[in-house]
């Protein structure tokens, strides 16, 4: 059975409560995409109705409080300012049917779903449901339909990051992926130190520095099948020439490469163990 009605009713877009028990898990609205969506709100008009839910305010009358939908409700209030007759009749919408804990599910999963979401607010609302709700991070995995890592990336990141590097996100400084392991692998100062470095440069950083970060001992790229192959012809001709260092080197590369079993090195390195 649907929570959601079939039929559409007219509220006015100043009628409409916003964020009063649904907080929306968006906070940050970019210029540029609003822009771009009241101009095809204007020009299409609303492709899609605004969720709305009855409630009581505080006098007792019944109100329409926003669910879902509140990118198109400011593109259509940007509209009105300069077109007043603009859904003078009121803005398109159906009513939510369910409780006001699944209403709060429904606004975020239509912000998830759709393009151009804040990583920085969405990793924020997951922290919330998880860390001051007590939501678990599997059931907020399923209710999101989403895997348990995607959730804990997230918590994780925004425990961890700074607002400076939050910032840097958003300005496209850094990736977000990238900016995950920067907040998981320095201490706050030193992710401050770096993007003020960066931005100093002016230089982005790579999801490969930030995989690095705060390791003494940093990363290198694996070696292409090809120079595997040349190297092990290589530690093989040592091996063939009775050198113990080429042998064993041969030995691991075949090992690393899945052409040699783990028991079988297991037991070679049990063997010199014991010498």
């Amino acid at each position: 059975m649907s929570l959601f009605s079939t039929d559409t009713i007219a509220i006015g877009a100043d009628d409409i409560v916003v964020g009063n028990n649904i907080k929306n898990i968006r906070t940050f609205f970019n210029t540029d995409h609003m822009n771009e969506l009241r101009e095809s709100i204007q020009l299409e008009g609303l492709m899609q109705p605004l969720v709305v839910m009855p409630i009581e305010d505080e006098n007792g009358n019944e109100v329409f409080e926003l669910v879902a939908g509140e990118r198109r409700l400011r593109a259509i209030k940007m509209i009105r300012e300069d077109d007043p007759d603009f859904y003078k009749e009121g803005v398109p919408c159906v009513t939510f049917e369910g409780t006001l804990d699944s209403a709060k599910y429904i606004n975020a999963i239509e912000n998830v779903e759709r393009e151009n979401i804040d990583d920085i607010d969405l990793a924020a609302w997951i922290f919330q449901r998880c860390e001051i709700e007590g939501v678990s991070q599997t059931d907020l995995a399923q209710r999101m339909h989403k895997s348990a890592a995607w959730v804990n990336f997230r918590v994780t990141f925004h425990t961890k990051a700074t607002d400076v590097l939050k910032d840097a996100v958003r300005t496209g400084l850094v990736s977000f992926s990238a900016a995950y392991h920067i907040a998981k692998n320095m201490s706050q100062e030193e992710q401050i130190e770096w993007i003020n470095k960066a931005k100093k440069l002016n230089e982005k950083i790579s999801v490969e520095q930030a995989e690095n970060s705060g390791s003494s001992t940093p990363r290198v790229k694996r070696p292409g099948k090809g120079s595997r192959e040349r190297m092990l012809r290589r530690t093989d001709d040592l091996a063939d020439k009775g050198n113990e260092l080429g042998r064993g080197m041969a030995l691991m590369l075949r090992w690393v490469d899945g052409l040699l079993p783990d028991e079988e090195v297991q037991e070679m390195v049990a063997f010199e163990e014991q010498k």
